[in-house]
């Protein structure tokens, strides 16, 4: 996948001064520009699907709802980047199919 949807909770990723985080995305999605803030987690997860999208959140539960959607069989979880402010990660959302 060559784009990333990124989470209401974590929009500061999509601050000029982290593009360099970023470099390896064709296109950057925003929770809240791209899609509807509150869209629920399964929503997120068609987005995806449908963008050929990685998600980028730290909601650590985030990815129970992408297996909703039928065409999801596998995902890959790890730790994208450390929030020092918020004392949390961040969580790289990938669908392995």
């Amino acid at each position: 996948m060559t784009n990333v949807l990124i989470d209401q909770n974590c929009k500061w990723l999509a601050n000029q001064d982290n593009q360099k985080l970023l470099q390896n995305y064709d296109e950057i999605f925003i929770v809240g520009d791209d899609l509807k803030q509150r869209e629920y987690d399964e929503a997120l997860a068609t987005f995806c699907m449908d963008n050929c999208c990685e998600l980028l959140t730290a909601d650590n539960r985030a990815y129970i709802h992408f297996f909703t959607d039928k065409r999801i069989k596998n995902i890959q979880i790890s730790e994208f980047v450390y929030e020092h402010k918020a004392d949390r990660p961040i969580y790289l959302v990938k669908i392995i199919n």
